[in-house]
């Protein structure tokens, strides 16, 4: 459900009025049904009379729409929470439905997890230790290698009145339309920490490991032979060490050994231009050093219809391509297309799996 005092119940009540959704997957909110029943007093979804129906466990689902399943696991009720403030009752809340929702996956129950943002600031302030979704997906799941890739999704044409807007084009295969932004993917040897601790966090063998799962991942989305270039830290990559010597020291032995391995990867390449040259195509997925690196540019092009994708875990996990959004949590004014391309890109992996 993600952080209660935020957009995440808002996006999930107008996803879930959406019919269409059922016709790809059979979604289940895990979180507050009592939050969840005062979102749809402040949704008010036109042309729908929608309901909360409380389940047990997944096997209960009605499947049907205009009725919300919801697991109930938190006791967070509307008089707990103040809309865009930083809480760690809800914070707590939003931990305990990811554990429930990994559990679930874990053993089969659920196909696949599609998250809503939650407050990192609020989760810290609640005792957890970690900076972030990737993060905790990671130790609830044991995984020892992670990996956060941010990929442009397209999105089947029945949703069309969601994603119609003057930065979408239409794609035409044959009789079948797809709402399309233009392609780009990037994965990320750091995420969620400060940009003056990245050099330090940077090694041969972490940048080895993200090209070799990016490359796995994309083999998995049908890409038989991927080709993948890794952004340098530095201006113009360093400049022969003129600027920084990161490359010489870790990312180019890093492409090399990959290499050695037969995955196609070029680089380190300044990040100020190969991005634009992996939108028109050159590559398959970016490699990028840093969160910001990557962010901006992919954010840039497609934010809306971006899909957050959590590598190297067991079970299958996507989420939306933004935040908690406090400044306007609330007013029912929250779109929820990243939501809906979450759900997209959730039930067409897990179909491939």
């Amino acid at each position: 459900m993600g952080d209660a005092a935020g957009i995440g119940p808002e996006i999930i009540v107008k996803t879930l009025s959406n019919k269409n959704v059922y016709q790809i997957c059979h979604p289940i909110v895990i979180g507050s049904a009592a939050i969840i029943q005062n979102t749809l007093k402040l949704i008010s979804p036109k042309d729908i009379s929608l309901q909360v129906s409380l389940i047990q466990s997944p096997k209960h689902i009605t499947t049907s729409h205009g009725r919300i399943d919801v697991l109930d696991v938190s006791t967070l009720v509307p008089e707990d929470i103040s809309f865009g403030k930083i809480d760690p009752q809800c914070g707590a809340a939003a931990i305990q439905a990811i554990e429930t929702a990994v559990k679930l996956t874990m053993d089969g129950a659920l196909d696949a997890i599609a998250t809503a943002p939650i407050c990192k600031a609020a989760i810290q302030r609640a005792g957890s230790q970690f900076p972030g979704h990737t993060e905790m997906l990671a130790d609830f799941t044991k995984s020892e290698k992670s990996v956060m890739m941010l990929k442009t999704w397209n999105v089947p044409n029945q949703f069309d009145d969601e994603f119609n807007s003057d930065t979408r084009k239409e794609k035409k295969n044959g009789s079948i339309t797809t709402n399309t932004v233009d392609d780009l993917t990037v994965t990320f040897v750091t995420s969620h920490i400060p940009i003056s601790e990245v050099p330090q966090q940077l090694s041969v063998e972490r940048i080895i490991d993200v090209i070799q799962i990016t490359h796995d991942a994309l083999i998995q989305f049908g890409i038989a032979n991927p080709r993948l270039v890794v952004a340098g830290l530095n201006p113009h990559a360093g400049e022969e060490g003129m600027f920084g010597k990161e490359e010489q020291t870790y990312l180019t032995p890093a492409i090399n050994q990959a290499r050695t391995t037969g995955l196609q990867v070029e680089g380190p390449l300044p990040a100020d231009t190969l991005f634009k040259k992996a939108i028109m195509g050159k590559w398959d997925a970016v490699v990028a050093m840093y969160h910001d690196q990557g962010n901006i540019p992919i954010k840039l092009i497609g934010f809306g219809q971006i899909v957050n994708i959590t590598l190297g875990l067991p079970i299958i996990r996507t989420s939306v391509d933004h935040g908690t959004a406090f400044d306007i949590a609330g007013q029912g004014i929250a779109s929820e297309k990243s939501l809906i391309a979450a759900l997209v890109a959730a039930a067409q992996l897990a179909s491939n799996y």
